[in-house]
């Protein structure tokens, strides 16, 4: 599974977001700023919830 192909299936923000961070731990330099992180994170939300976290 690739860190940029991951999406959250329905409401499961719970599981994505602990399948991310296992992912992120796994790859520790594929980071290279915590503003990396929270970008390919917020890529992976549903639409609703995407334009409420970047506006």
């Amino acid at each position: 599974m690739e860190l940029w192909e991951l999406k959250v299936k329905g409401t499961d923000l719970a599981s994505y977001t602990q399948c991310f961070q296992e992912l992120a731990l796994l790859c520790g330099k594929m980071f290279a700023e915590e503003a990396d992180k929270i970008e390919k994170y917020v890529r992976g939300l549903p639409d609703m919830i995407y334009g409420s976290v970047v506006a």
